[in-house]
């Protein structure tokens, strides 16, 4: 579904909100559909005719797009670059919702948070035969060659050799290039990758298209955990990047890591190690131990000890509630949402984990949302 229409928004309507454009593949071909344009005045209006000619070219196969349904995502870049940072040379423009890279080598690259598992989706637009990345898997650093050291790069590139070109893992796995050439709009059009990161695995789609299944078998690198970043490759290698936006996979392999506030640069921890049902929880040096372990479920819980579920107090919902572990129970209070910020809402209450100070022995609670430092975590 592209559109949706609520016909309460006006007169003379009586179909409530309801599905008005969509496209979707059907067998060998593809289908586009939209329910607009009833009137003269329709016809003239520059977005409706935007999308009219893009639907076209869809469905006659002039463009590539990827129609599958798309839920659960979180912004990372629509507009704004809060939570981004620039390592190296050059530059990106920020205009429209759109960036666009200037000089290089760099790299701008999310720093409010690592991620483990997840699928990351954006749209990005070469001029010419111009030269840039996305860059997953690399640790917190001011310096672009470290982070494709410690990394891996999706190349985008016109024309390089099959490691090196559009789709290749850079210098280590080409792309299925007869996939690739299929799915591939030519410069000058938007193309998006999904970038599907299960593991040590990392699949690139290209418009819906899977082009690459690489596995990482490299000691000193992993694709379990680190940031994400776009490169700006230098003078001449203009590209834009728009729309970009990720789901984190709950399940998933690599799904246990330590919680590591922002703040405090201390662990999620149990108090004394204890099992017993009401233990606190705490900030403690970090040290890889089962009480500092926390594995994210499907069912949206954070265990630890593989039976017990971190746990809202009493289902408490006001602001300084005690957070404590419990025998896992499926209600909402032991429910948590890890969300692209590096905030952790509890769902019962909606409020935020939260620690009021940075010192070992700093109890955990919950609290209103404010984006802070003391409320941001990172799994490491």
């Amino acid at each position: 579904m592209l559109q949706s229409l609520d016909e309460g928004s006006y007169s003379g309507g009586g179909m409530g909100d309801h599905p008005i454009t969509w496209c979707r593949p059907q067998s060998s071909g593809r289908a586009f559909y939209t329910g607009l344009g009833h009137t003269q005045e329709s016809y003239a209006d520059p977005n409706f005719r935007t999308l009219l000619l893009g639907g076209i070219r869809y469905a006659a196969r002039a463009t590539n797009a990827d129609c599958r349904p798309e839920t659960g995502y979180t912004p990372l870049y629509n507009g704004s670059t809060t939570g981004w940072s620039q390592a190296g040379p050059g530059s990106f423009a920020n205009s429209d919702a759109t960036l666009t890279s200037q000089g290089g080598m760099g790299m701008l690259w999310h720093n409010a948070r690592e991620f483990r598992s997840y699928s990351l989706k954006l749209d990005w637009k070469l001029t010419g035969d111009s030269n840039s990345g996305v860059i997953v898997g690399f640790p917190a650093t001011g310096d672009p060659d470290t982070a494709l050291d410690t990394g891996y790069e999706v190349q985008i590139d016109a024309t390089d050799t099959a490691d090196k070109t559009t789709g290749a893992i850079y210098g280590f796995q080409a792309a299925d290039l007869a996939a690739r050439d299929a799915a591939l709009n030519p410069p000058g059009q938007w193309n998006t990758y999904e970038l599907l990161v299960e593991g040590e695995r990392l699949q690139v789609f290209l418009n819906g298209s899977r082009i690459n299944d690489f596995t990482n078998t490299d000691p000193v690198r992993s694709l379990q955990q680190g940031h994400i970043g776009i490169q700006n490759h230098g003078a001449g290698d203009v590209v834009d990047f728009r729309n970009i936006r990720i789901k984190e996979l709950a399940g998933t392999p690599g799904g246990t890591s330590a919680l590591r506030g922002v703040g405090s640069s201390r662990c999620l921890d149990v108090n004394g190690a204890s099992q017993a049902n009401g233990a606190l929880a705490q900030i403690w040096d970090c040290h890889g131990q089962a009480n500092q372990q926390w594995t994210s479920t499907s069912a949206g819980e954070l265990r630890v000890y593989g039976t017990r579920c971190l746990d809202v107090n009493g289902a408490g919902t006001a602001d300084g509630t005690a957070v404590i572990i419990w025998d896992c129970n499926g209600q909402d209070n032991q429910k948590w949402r890890l969300n692209a910020d590096g905030t952790v809402t509890a769902v019962g209450a909606n409020k935020c984990l939260d620690v009021s100070g940075t010192a070992n022995g700093t109890k955990a609670r919950i609290w209103t949302c404010t984006g802070g430092a003391n409320q941001r975590w990172t799994r490491v």
